[in-house]
Formats: C-alpha cells, structure tokens, sequence
C-alpha cells in the first residue's frame, strides 16, 4: 500500500494521481487553510482537466481535501508529471464578506453556513449565541475569529476543513525517535508585536480606551496603534484591545523540532522531545522528496497557546 494517495476529482469522474514525486504539506495554527504541493507521476492517458477538489490520502485516510488552485501536466524526461497547489476551502472564508452591519442571534455554526455555502466546510458545535458587526472589508474569516474569541477566549484553528477553538482533553503525544532527529532550536520574532493600542469610544473620542502590551516592553519595542471604535466587542470594549494584543503576540516566541518520518501530527496535538520541547503543536510541515519524508513541529509561546508571552 502506498503511504500517499493523491485523488483528483473532476466534474465527470475521479482520476488518481501515479507515485509521489514531491510533496509539502503545511498547518499552521493562525492560518484559516491548510496547503498542499506536490508533484506525482501522472496517468499518460488520464484526463486532468475540469478539476474540481483534490484529496490526499495518508495510509488510505482523507488528510486534506482542497481547492485545485493550480493544476499543471507536463513532460519531464519522458514521462508526464502531475503537479498541483492546493488549500482547503477554508480559505475561502478569506475571500466572502458579508453585509455591512449587526447581525444577532448566531451560533457558529450559522456563521460558517447560515450566509454562504462553502464547499466541505464545518465548525465544532457550540452551544452559545452571540453576534458580529460587519464593516466594510472585514471578511467571513475576520468575523469567525472575533465570534470565536469572544465566544471562548481563544482564537479558531483549521483541522482540514472543519473550524476548531478547544483543544483535546487528552491530545495525542508525538514523541520523535533520536535517531530520526536533524535539529532543534528556538525562534523569537518580534516582528508582529504591538506595544500600545489607543481606541476611541463610540462618541468617536481618541484614546478612551488603552492597553499596553508587556511582551513589546520587555524587548524596548514601541509601536502604536490607533483604531476606531470596534463594535464587535460592543459590551466590552476593553476586550477589543486585549484580543488584538493577543493577536500581537502569534508565534512570538517558537520552539521546534525536524526528523525523519511522518505521522498526520495535527495542530493541537502534542509534541515532546527531551527537556527541549514539550507543548501543543501550532504549525506542522512535511516534506517528501527522494530523501524521503521529512517533518518539522513549532511550538508558540504567545497570547493564546502554551505559555502567555513575558
């Protein structure tokens, strides 16, 4: 059996890809898609033409299902060659906006299909109601983020196609063997913090909310923002600051790990190596090349995962 299967469906019918040639696959814990890339042997009489999604398949069990976002045939050293780019419709909650205004009473699950139908996408059931103010520009992922936060504290994440914002009572632990390991090491970037956020009160008066953000201090950064007054948090405005200093803070400090092999680690799961790193994984990347397969795990110290940034 093959480790990886690719499955191109069109219009008419359903045509698999031959054997792997290349392949990256990317889940990252802010980002509202997953993405694939690959190159495959491709069928010389096959039809690969009218695309309609793509599926991988891991050891026969659907991994990613997605948007054929490009799909090329051509010849290389006399065979024909399959390659494509691919994320998961949950992209296209980045590229839908909805009507300017209030909009009440929803669950999260009226947000995600209440308005649109997007293709395979889903969300975790949740019990609560709450509302979203849409203003011009803001896009359905935009509003599904401020909806979640406000929700449960916490800001949604990607598993295929499905909407998630809690993670597993008792996640997976994926433990790399030693011998498989190429490295590990740590990141701090400090490209995206905030220091200060000024905002002004629904009269329109500047800086009558303020919030200081303790991660862009301790490193000397100063860089302040100045926003209108978001009605998303109407009933508590304080909490647009806090969720946007949060924000600030992604991927702000960043443990990590690569080795040989795969094993379908997902974004909220839990990778441990030695004292190095032991935390809930917020990005994910395999590779696959004539080296083989070939995984790298981060870990986030920041606003909303593992430990608060300092």
């Amino acid at each position: 059996m093959r480790f990886v299967q690719l499955t191109v469906h069109r219009s008419a019918d359903t045509v698999n890809a031959g054997e792997c040639l290349s392949l990256s696959l990317e889940r990252e814990i802010y980002t509202p898609y997953e993405s694939l890339t690959g190159e495959f042997l491709a069928d010389p009489d096959a039809d690969y033409s009218d695309v309609t999604y793509l599926e991988l398949f891991w050891m026969g069990e659907s991994i990613f299902t997605g948007i054929a976002d490009r799909v090329t045939t051509f010849r290389r050293g006399g065979v024909r060659i399959l390659r494509v780019r691919s994320r998961t419709f949950t992209s296209l909650l980045t590229q839908n906006e909805l009507e300017q205004g209030l909009h009440a009473n929803l669950t999260l699950q009226d947000l995600i299909s209440g308005f649109y139908t997007l293709p395979f996408v889903t969300a975790e059931e949740n019990p609560g109601t709450g509302y979203i103010f849409v203003r011009d520009g803001t896009s359905l992922w935009d509003s599904v983020a401020a909806f979640v936060y406000k929700l449960s504290g916490r800001y949604p994440f990607v598993e295929n196609n499905r909407i998630r914002f809690t993670l597993d009572a008792e996640p997976a632990v994926h433990i790399p063997a030693e011998n498989t390991v190429t490295a590990v090491g740590t990141v701090t970037d400090s490209t995206k913090l905030i220091s200060h956020y000024h905002m002004e009160d629904i009269q329109g008066n500047p800086n009558a909310y303020e919030q200081e953000n303790p991660a862009a201090q301790h490193l000397q950064i100063v860089r302040h923002k100045q926003i209108g007054f978001d009605r998303q948090f109407l009933s508590n405005p304080m909490q647009a600051l806090t969720y946007r200093n949060a924000f600030s803070c992604r991927g702000y400090r960043t443990h990590y790990v690569t080795y040989a092999g795969f094993g379908n680690e997902k974004l909220g799961d839990r990778i441990r190596y030695g004292a190095q790193l032991d935390g809930t994984i917020c990005r994910m990347r395999m590779t696959f090349s004539e080296k083989g397969y070939r995984t790298t795990i981060w870990t986030y110290e920041d606003g909303f995962y593992n430990t608060p940034a300092e």
